[in-house]
């Protein structure tokens, strides 16, 4: 069975011990595992407000819509894989629909905002 990982800190992490067993919600068969004991939360903030965010606050908005519609291309690109999981829940096709697409769409529209902005990494109000 597989055990989900964390991406924390720019690694791949399981966490310790069995973890929660995620069930098949049509047949009731186990299909994967996920932990989070043992993740050191404190490094996962730590990573993201050293690391992550200097490198967010350094980009323009320009470049960060470019990112957003580079990463829906990418989620596009996987939807299929997306529905099957989503199919294990019990969810038909249509129900997975506004979560799958909708959320891609959302992407694409938050990274057309670019439009919007400067191209600069930070914008004057008032």
């Amino acid at each position: 069975m597989q055990k989900l990982g964390n991406y924390i800190a720019g690694n791949w992490i399981t966490g310790d011990g069995d973890g929660q067993i995620l069930y098949n919600a049509i047949d009731n068969q186990p299909i994967a595992a996920a932990s989070t004991q043992g993740i050191d939360m404190a490094q996962m903030l730590n990573y993201a407000r050293e690391k992550g965010n200097t490198a967010l606050r350094k980009m323009t908005f320009q470049e960060r819509g470019r990112m957003l519609r580079a990463l829906a291309l990418h989620l596009l690109t996987k939807k299929e894989d997306f529905y099957a999981v989503s199919a294990l829940t019990g969810a038909t096709r249509l129900d997975s629909w506004i979560d799958i697409e909708g959320g891609i769409g959302n992407l694409f529209s938050n990274a057309s905002l670019r439009r919007r902005l400067p191209d600069d990494p930070f914008c004057l109000d008032g």
